[in-house]
């Protein structure tokens, strides 16, 4: 299916589950859609291939996820050696990945799926204090249910613990020597548990790859902001404050290009479902149609003398 209308699809199965949507944002953006449904936020990376992905990008969405409070997702339909299967996460570039229709239990119904793919196979994860409490009942050491099993006594210890992985085959096995529940489903919400999160180093001033950008971040910064560039997103830039208790998503342009007023209304689009402030800076003054986000120039940035002057001025537009 061809990315635009795959995207589509998505966004309209999103909405349709109750989602406020922003997609079709940019070409060649870490994500792809932006949905919200109560204080959950999603950031979806949708392509067919899901080893499409490029590392920069997947560094890229683990940031921004971080930093907006959201899940991460990739949704696809294969990878480069198989077709994705129901209720399996994979993970590229650290980033749950799933396909359409593990997706679409998840938003309609709130159904996890329970399966991981990892390097060596599919496995599952054990609710270790339900697999001990079940075991204790039927009155089995852990050597006796490691016999049962065919595991080590040691891994029963250690999926009692919650350190260790379960394949597809001994997961089974417990259930039915067991006669219990005891698979957990995989909260890929939470994602950093699964995959971890680096702190990754942050692009600087100087990595800016557009002149006026570069002018744009390095006033804000001496403004006394955090300035994280963004090199794969639909906007420039997140501009936060010392304590990053208000994050503002940044546009950057110029007043003749003609694509202005439409990254503008993605802008307003993207900071509405992050809920976030958002403002966009030309490098001169423009008079930007039905604009519902600050558009500011270089100029103005340059001649506030405190932080307090533009959060006030972004405050009074959004």
């Amino acid at each position: 299916m061809p990315s635009n209308l795959f995207i589509e699809k998505i966004g309209r199965m999103l909405q349709k589950a109750g989602y406020e949507v922003a997609n079709h944002l940019a070409p060649r953006s870490c994500f792809d859609i932006a949905a919200r449904k109560e204080e959950s936020l999603l950031l979806l990376k949708v392509l067919a291939n899901v080893d499409g992905v490029k590392d920069e990008q997947g560094r890229e969405l683990r940031l921004l996820a971080k930093l907006l409070s959201a899940t991460p997702l990739i949704v696809g339909e294969r990878t480069r050696k198989s077709e994705i299967l129901d209720g399996v996460v994979y993970g590229r570039c650290g980033i749950p990945t799933i396909n359409v229709s593990t997706l679409k239990r998840f938003i309609f119904e709130d159904v996890y799926p329970v399966v991981l793919a990892k390097r060596g196979g599919l496995y599952l994860k054990i609710n270790g204090e339900a697999l001990r409490r079940a075991r204790e009942e039927r009155g089995f050491s852990l050597g006796n249910l490691a016999e049962r099993v065919g595991v080590s006594r040691k891994a029963i210890y250690e999926y009692e613990r919650n350190m260790m992985d379960v394949t597809l085959e001994t997961a089974v096995r417990i259930e039915e020597e067991l006669d219990a529940d005891v698979i957990m489903p995989i909260d890929f919400t939470s994602w950093e548990s699964i995959y971890g999160f680096e702190e990754e180093k942050l692009p600087t001033l100087q990595e800016c790859e557009d002149e006026l950008e570069g002018e744009i971040c390095k006033a804000l910064s001496e403004l006394g902001f955090k300035v994280i560039i963004a090199k794969k997103a639909p906007f420039n830039a997140l501009t936060a404050d010392q304590k990053e208790e208000y994050i503002v998503v940044t546009g950057v342009g110029r007043a003749h290009e003609k694509t202005v007023e439409r990254r503008i209304k993605t802008l307003e689009r993207v900071s509405r479902v992050v809920r976030k402030w958002a403002m966009f800076v030309l490098d001169k003054e423009r008079d930007v149609r039905e604009a519902r986000v600050p558009v500011l120039s270089k100029e103005e940035i340059e001649s506030m003398e405190e932080p307090e002057d533009l959060l006030k001025k972004i405050q009074a537009v959004n």
